[in-house]
């Protein structure tokens, strides 16, 4: 399998790969529901009511979160697609590439009951603007699991030859030995840091 990067860290260095059956971010029974539409992509249509594809015919998505926010309780953010080749989606203000005015639009709405959140979060609901905080950050986890960026890395540490500079072979006077490796990790970024983390911890072969 090929890596996607290789980031020399201090103690090592750390090998991100492409993780080839992540579980979607879906499957695991989140608060908040996703209701996307997008021409020739298959997107999550999460509507707790059965009632927001006819509202969107009548009214577009504003119609249909208007609904949401008053007959349900619900807090609404909406969804945006920018389309150039694949789909990145974003929950919220509507800025940089999915601002442009070709290639982006609104490609649905993120919502949830404020019922559901307060009894997920022991009975206390945290209030709008962490609620509309976690409808982001379901979008985001679900748009990185979309577009390929569920990773693992692999954390390694330079060990030197036992011949020392006296080596024949092609080790170059050292090996790359495996200490730890993760999978089912969204963004490389974070990779890098679980994986920096790891190695920091870990004496340095002498």
């Amino acid at each position: 399998m090929r890596e996607i990067q290789i980031a020399e860290v201090p103690g090592g260095r750390v090998r991100v790969l492409p993780d080839d059956a992540p579980q979607s971010p879906r499957d695991w029974g989140t608060v908040g529901h996703l209701v996307l539409d997008g021409a020739r992509h298959v997107l999550p249509w999460e509507d707790h009511t059965d009632r927001l594809r006819q509202l969107c015919e009548r009214g577009g998505w504003a119609l249909a979160g208007r609904y949401l926010s008053v007959c349900h309780d619900a807090v609404v953010v909406p969804v945006w697609g920018y389309a150039h080749g694949d789909l990145a989606l974003r929950a919220g203000a509507r800025a940089g590439c999915f601002a442009d005015p070709w290639d982006s639009g609104q490609a649905g709405l993120a919502y949830l009951l404020r019922d559901e959140l307060a009894s997920a979060c022991g009975g206390s609901y945290p209030g709008d603007e962490q609620a509309q905080a976690y409808l982001r950050g379901e979008v985001e986890t679900y748009d990185q699991w979309a577009g390929g960026q569920v990773v693992g890395y692999i954390a390694e540490q330079r060990t030197r030859c036992p011949a020392g500079s006296a080596c024949e072979h092609s080790c170059g006077g050292g090996d790359w030995t495996e200490v730890e490796a993760c999978w089912g990790i969204y963004g490389i970024d974070d990779a890098i840091t679980q994986a920096k983390t790891v190695l920091a911890g870990v004496r340095h072969p002498r």
